[in-house]
């Protein structure tokens, strides 16, 4: 009975490492070329924004809290807003994880205010049990200012002593 599992999984995993190539546009090619029209571009990928961290006028800061659960099975990383003298007229705060398995995952902390930012506003990303790229870009007046550009190594509680 698991000899036939075996085969099945192995079978499926093949399939599924192949499926990726049908859908891939032949190369080379010959004849004429026929010209196609697209509506619209796709999207690339999340990245880390480039760049230093900056220090925003005293007049626009705002404060992010970044913390990491310790729990191996969960490896969140929290983002929360803590508010600041910038908070009326911030924008949009993204943030990114360039997590150490190569997976990028960028969000936006949604605003939970009437069209702006409050204290607690927050967001949860999976992480990993590695170290982790964590970036925070803030856009106040349509001006983007990355303050936050961290490796986050996981840790985990220590056991207590004996």
């Amino acid at each position: 009975m698991t000899r036939r599992i075996f085969i099945l999984l192995s079978l499926a995993l093949v399939a599924l490492a192949l499926a990726p190539g049908c859908t891939m546009p032949p190369a080379g090619g010959g004849g004429t070329p026929t010209p196609t029209m697209t509506t619209a571009a796709p999207a690339p990928g999340a990245t880390v924004p480039p760049g230093p961290v900056v220090t925003v006028p005293p007049a626009y800061e705002v404060i992010i809290q970044v913390t990491r659960d310790p729990n191996t099975a969960f490896p969140y990383i929290n983002f929360a807003f803590r508010g600041g003298k910038g908070q009326y007229i911030l924008q949009r705060i993204t943030v990114t994880v360039a997590r150490s398995d190569g997976i990028v995952v960028q969000e936006v902390i949604p605003k939970s205010g009437q069209n702006q930012y409050a204290v607690g506003d927050s967001v949860r990303i999976t992480g990993t049990t590695g170290t982790d790229e964590v970036v925070v870009v803030v856009t106040i007046l349509g001006q983007d200012y990355k303050i936050y550009d961290e490796n986050m190594p996981f840790y985990t509680i220590p056991p207590p002593p004996p």
